[in-house]
């Protein structure tokens, strides 16, 4: 949308997008308060008090349930121990379980001075962020009246406090409801949220690599990568590479969130500013570079990338929220929530890691979850945008194909009715030429003769015959069209036969061997026949031909027709007017005639193209 369409949203339509937006963030963010760990029933034994003493620091002291607890050094390894006591049944009837809801930190559980098994059944489980701890208690540990329990709890990396919520005795079928619940809702979903964590950044990298000219699948490729970087370097995978994965994973969290501020200017359409790739880059490197020189405690180097990590999201997250009260931009709402949700989560998990608020668990890792689940439902709604672009293009182009084809048949019934049009204009045009160049001739002749008073009634008779053979030829032409030129020289035969017959002159004839000649129309057979008229007429003529034969056959580029007659040796071989006739009306064909004399046989041969050119005008 535009500037100008931006400026244009009412103010009530404005308010109305922030109070939405707002409230589900609000309603998001309070969310976790509202979410009670399930806890057992009434018949397990609830401890809600203990005594507690961290290794080299203040002596034991009682307090309540939950607590938590940090060493004097904010990094360093730190084992504290709770000492909880309960009262025991005379004999328990089955094995009793040690439930903790929500604990931080790897615990060791003893009971009356027997090791409990503890049970933490995940490979992706994360102790520093909050679990569920679960224990079986040694079978005849628990004897009756008072009983100890002795919970060790060690810090090993890391400066998160320690701690743990009530812990609770009980029975296998009053504890394991919930702790499956616990275990599903804290450790299961994680590990859910990783294997799609991986599978969306494989999916998202495999349509950037494809559409590289895409800005925003350049930035879901970087924030998918490098949170899933920092995802494995708080998991079991990274346990050998020690303190640096801890460094690694601290560092990456500020390039993630500028990651977040560049995906979050690239939805709301505005231009990235030069120094975000540099700072995505040097940034970490920069606080990596600085702990490990010692400049700064790690410490301090973790709260920078947090606070620089939450600067990020909150920038990313007001970039979103007002691109969507301005210009509608759904898919900029979408990423907002998380966004917004990521800062509000990270502070307090920056409140909790600092001492400042008491809470079992971390929720950053946990809103992995909702950042995912926006990434998919944005790359969902481009998908489907895009398919109802390319469905609305293709309707498109359907329609405009329709119209088109409907224009062009229009113009080609258009076409057609003016080509018929010419071709009967050509057609009248050419029977009036043949008929001029023809008959008119003939009868012209006739009344010449009919007008000499010594005239005899056989030349008259010659011309009218000529006359009616010359109206036969132009007649039986109509009816011609492609590869007929057989059927028309089989009508010249037929008209042939009476005359030399009358002349007492043999004809010779064989076509058997023609080949099929194109581009045959009424003009062109007549030109043909014309010349073969002409022919036989220059035989008789000059002569006189006792013999005349015609003979068709395959010529190396199209076909041959040849009139031979029987000839004095002593006639003159100049050409006279006929054989120009026939070579001019052969040129107009595309065809060439030849003429020679060989001893006493005269020979015209007609050489054809196998495809017959369109003379623009009869030749007469």
């Amino acid at each position: 949308m535009t500037a100008a369409a931006a400026s244009s949203v009412a103010p009530g339509e404005r308010v109305t997008r922030w109070t939405v937006l707002l409230a589900l963030l609000v309603g998001m963010a309070l969310l976790p308060q509202f979410i009670v760990l399930p806890t057992p029933p009434a018949d397990a034994i609830r401890i809600e008090r203990a005594q507690f003493d961290l290794e080299g620091a203040a002596p034991r002291t009682t307090l309540a349930l939950p607590h938590s607890w940090s060493p004097s050094s904010p990094y360093e390894v730190a084992t504290g121990t709770y000492r909880l006591t309960f009262e025991g049944e005379d004999a328990p009837r089955e094995p009793l379980l040690i439930f903790i809801p929500a604990a931080r930190h790897g615990l060791e559980a003893w009971v009356n001075g027997e090791r409990a098994m503890s049970a933490l059944d995940t490979a992706w489980g994360s102790p520093a962020s909050g679990y569920s701890f679960l224990a079986r208690i040694p079978d005849g540990a628990i004897r009756p009246g008072p009983n100890e329990i002795v919970l060790r709890q060690t810090r090993e990396a890391g400066w998160l406090p320690g701690g743990i919520s009530p812990v609770y005795i009980g029975s296998d079928s009053a504890i394991m409801p919930s702790y499956r619940l616990s275990n599903l809702l804290i450790e299961q979903i994680r590990s859910v949220t990783l294997a799609l964590h991986i599978a969306l950044a494989i999916g998202i990298v495999t349509i950037w690599s494809v559409r590289r000219h895409d800005p925003v699948f350049r930035w879901l490729a970087l924030v998918a990568t490098a949170s899933l970087f920092v995802v494995l370097t708080q998991s079991p995978l990274a346990a050998p590479l020690g303190m640096f994965a801890q460094f690694q994973s601290i560092v990456a969290v500020s390039a993630v969130g500028l990651m977040a501020l560049g995906l979050a200017l690239t939805l709301s359409g505005i231009a990235r500013p030069p120094w975000l790739i540099a700072a995505i880059v040097f940034i970490p490197l920069l606080l990596l570079g600085l702990a490990q020189l010692g400049a700064l405690a790690f410490p301090l180097v973790g709260f920078l990338s947090a606070a620089i990590a939450l600067l990020a999201y909150i920038a990313a997250a007001t970039v979103l929220a007002v691109n969507f009260v301005e210009r509608r931009n759904f898919d900029a709402a979408i990423m907002a929530i998380p966004c917004a949700l990521t800062a509000w989560f990270g502070l307090h998990d920056i409140l909790v890691i600092g001492g400042l608020l008491n809470d079992p668990f971390l929720l950053v890792s946990n809103l992995r979850t909702a950042m995912l689940l926006a990434i998919m439902f944005l790359l969902m709604m481009r998908l489907a945008r895009s398919l109802n672009g390319l469905d609305t293009a293709n309707e498109t182009l359907r329609t405009r194909l329709v119209a088109q084809e409907a224009e062009l048949n229009r113009l080609h019934e258009k076409d057609r009715a003016r080509a018929g049009e010419l071709a009967r204009e050509q057609e009248r045009h050419r029977l009036t030429q043949d008929l001029h160049d023809g008959l008119s001739g003939h009868l012209v002749s006739i009344i010449a003769l009919a007008e000499k008073p010594a005239t005899s009634t056989l030349a008259i008779e010659r011309s009218a015959r000529e006359a009616l053979e010359d109206l036969r030829l132009v007649i039986q032409s109509l009816d011609l069209g492609d590869h007929d030129l057989l059927a028309a020289l089989a009508g010249f035969r037929e008209r042939l036969i009476p005359q030399l017959r009358r002349l007492h002159v043999t004809l010779d004839w064989s076509t058997e061997a023609m080949p099929q000649i194109g581009g045959i129309t009424p003009g062109n057979a007549l030109t043909i026949l014309r010349i073969l008229q002409e022919a036989v007429t220059n035989a008789l003529k000059h002569g006189p031909a006792t013999r005349i034969s015609i003979i068709a056959a395959p010529a190396p580029d199209g076909a041959s027709i040849v009139i031979a007659n029987d000839c004095h040796m002593w006639e003159p071989s100049q050409p006279g007017r006929g054989l120009a006739n026939m070579q001019r009306r052969a040129a107009r064909l595309g065809a060439r005639v030849d003429f020679e004399r060989d001893g006493g046989t005269a020979r015209v041969t007609l050489l054809l193209p196998r495809v017959l050119a369109a003379p623009d005008a009869r030749l007469p």
